[in-house]
C-alpha cells in the first residue's frame, strides 16, 4: 500500500471513530411512564400474594400437578382482573386528591406573583424616593436651591419688593 492509503485509510478509521461518537451522543431516549409509580405494581403484588395462598393451599391439600397447575394459572388470572380493578379505583379515587393538589399550588402561584408584583412595586417606590433625596442632596450641595433671598433670574428678586419709592437709586 502507499502512503497516501495508509493515510486515507487513518482519516477514515478517525472519522469513523468521531461519527460513532457524535451518533452515540445524539441518541438520548425518552421514557415516558404512563401509570403512577404509586400503582403500578399493585396488580403484580395482588397477584403473588393470592396466586401464593392458593398454590400453598393446594399443595397442602395434595392436588394433583395438572390440577394444581391449572388452578394456579386461573387463579393469576382473577387475581390480575382483580389487581387492576384495585388499581383503577386508587386512581379515580386520587384523581380529585390530585385536582384538590393542583389547585393550591395554582393558588400558591398566584400568591406568590401578587407577592412579588408588591415587592417590585415597594421596591421601586424606595428606589424613586432615594433617587429624589439624593438630587435634593447634591442640588443643596452645590447651592442650586432657590430659597426666598435667591436671586431669581425670571422674576424680580424678593428683596426689593417692600421697597416703593426707588428715586434715591
Amino acid at each position: 500500500m502507499s502512503k497516501k492509503d495508509e493515510e486515507n485509510s487513518e482519516e477514515n478509521l478517525e472519522e469513523k471513530k468521531t461519527k460513532k461518537k457524535k451518533d452515540k451522543e445524539e441518541k438520548k431516549e425518552t421514557y415516558v411512564v404512563v401509570e403512577a409509580p404509586k400503582t403500578r405494581l399493585i396488580t403484580a403484588f395482588v397477584m403473588l400474594a393470592g396466586s401464593g395462598f392458593v398454590a400453598i393451599y393446594t399443595l397442602l391439600q395434595h392436588y394433583e400437578i395438572g390440577a394444581w397447575l391449572t388452578i394456579l394459572f386461573v387463579s393469576l388470572i382473577i387475581f390480575l382482573i382483580v389487581g387492576r380493578l384495585f388499581e383503577w379505583l386508587i386512581a379515580h379515587f386520587n384523581e380529585p386528591i390530585k385536582e384538590r393538589d393542583r389547585a393550591i399550588l395554582a393558588q400558591e402561584e398566584a400568591i406568590a406573583a401578587r407577592e412579588a408584583d408588591e415587592l417590585a412595586a415597594l421596591e421601586a417606590a424606595e428606589q424613586a424616593r432615594l433617587e429624589a433625596e439624593e438630587l435634593a442632596a447634591q442640588e443643596a450641595d452645590e447651592g442650586l436651591v432657590n430659597t426666598s433671598n435667591d436671586f431669581n433670574t425670571f422674576e424680580e428678586s424678593d428683596e426689593f419688593g417692600s421697597i416703593t419709592d426707588t428715586s434715591e437709586f
